[in-house]
């Protein structure tokens, strides 16, 4: 007994003094750790690449080439089939992604291109608009300098950022080589993973029995499990909402006739990608390009992505996203408001799925308590 209480006495000291060195050496291990994800950067990106090329993956496993394979009883099914859906994924990200450059960034290229030759121009017509606009009302000369001096602000602000992209050009050139270097290496290694998928699934169940006992080994792998399904739900089921709303905002624009129909329902559908917020921040630079072309347009676009909000977030975002991943919208906003807050945009992406898997354990355990204790918590 007294050389169990010295065993645990003894870790305890162990963590006090490792916990103790962390923090008094926190820059250095900071340092480090910067330095080790730097280094493996390109394997992080290949796992993510993975995880994402392994949803359409598996549908087309269970759903069309296992059938296929397995109703003639081929040999070395299990391969053939991993094969011809992976190349199947691969076909599919590529048309998908084929028709994009080639129907949409054009668009883009276009109206980008136009939007900032014309800044000047729209700068002086709102200006123009605003005089023209306070002679007409009572107005103190104090708001109407003030409006002025705003749009210069603006104006200034908008040049200095193109300045700034221009006069670092070669900087900019040097970062997106090597965001796409390490997207290439991510994506070898990630076709590597989605081949070897199975081997390596065995590999890591081998060390994690191995190193613990079967009942928490067990519990691990079901957290694993939960947390394959949560994530690949939310992810099917963001994109599919950042889809819908910005078809129903190039559909709502192209009617009343707004400029920059596709560069604006592009930039709505990637932001929606954010949950809940995305939208809003999305619109908000929407109706500062519209804004400086003509006020009145950025209003009447202001109420119709109003209307087209509601309707998604009340009837498409709880039916896509919430029912997939089981959270209603009160709590999506929990890890909405916390992930924000602590990590950003990464820290919602990952909060609400994350969120997802700790409600469903927490409610599972919960739900088993009440249970045992035979108590209706109906009557």
């Amino acid at each position: 007994m007294r050389d169990f209480k010295l065993k645990n006495q003894f870790i305890l000291a162990t963590y006090i003094i490792i916990l103790s060195f962390l923090l008094l050496n926190i820059k250095t291990v900071g340092n480090v750790l910067n330095t080790t994800l730097s280094i493996l950067k390109p394997f992080i990106i290949g796992l993510a690449i993975a995880f994402l090329l392994n949803v359409p993956m598996k549908s087309f496993e269970n759903r069309l080439i296992g059938k296929i394979v397995k109703k003639y009883n081929i040999k070395n099914s299990k391969i053939i089939i991993r094969i011809i859906s992976l190349i199947l994924t691969l076909i599919t990200i590529g048309l998908l992604l084929s028709a994009f450059i080639n129907l949409v960034i054009p668009q883009l290229v276009k109206s980008t291109s136009s939007l900032i030759s014309s800044i000047p121009q729209d700068i002086d017509s709102l200006q123009s608009y605003i005089t023209t606009y306070m002679s007409h009302i009572n107005i103190s000369d104090n708001l109407h300098h003030s409006l002025l001096s705003g749009v210069d602000k603006m104006s200034d602000f908008m040049i200095k950022t193109l300045n700034y992209f221009i006069s670092n050009i070669v900087g900019i050139t040097f970062s997106i080589t090597s965001i796409i270097t390490n997207l290439l290496l991510g994506f070898v290694i990630a076709i590597y993973m989605l081949l070897s998928k199975d081997k390596l699934i065995v590999q890591f169940k081998k060390v994690i029995y191995g190193l613990l006992s079967e009942n928490m080994a067990d519990k691990i792998m079901s957290i694993i499990r939960l947390g394959d399904v949560k994530f690949s739900k939310f992810i099917v089921g963001q994109c599919t909402d950042g889809i819908v709303m910005g078809s129903l905002c190039f559909i709502g624009m192209t009617i009343f006739n707004m400029p920059y129909a596709i560069l604006i329902s592009t930039l709505i559908g990637i932001t929606d990608l954010i949950p809940i917020f995305g939208t809003f921040l999305g619109a908000a630079l929407s109706a500062l390009i519209l804004f400086m072309i003509k006020p009145v347009t950025a209003l009447y676009f202001i109420i119709m992505i109003v209307i087209i909000q509601q309707v998604e977030g009340n009837f498409i975002y709880p039916f896509i996203v919430g029912n997939s991943i089981g959270l209603s919208s009160f709590w999506i906003l929990v890890p909405i408001i916390i992930g924000s807050s602590m990590f950003g945009v990464l820290g919602i992406l990952i909060g609400v799925p994350l969120f997802s898997m700790i409600y469903t354990l927490c409610g599972g355990y919960i739900n088993n308590k009440i249970k045992s204790k035979n108590i209706n918590i109906q009557k």
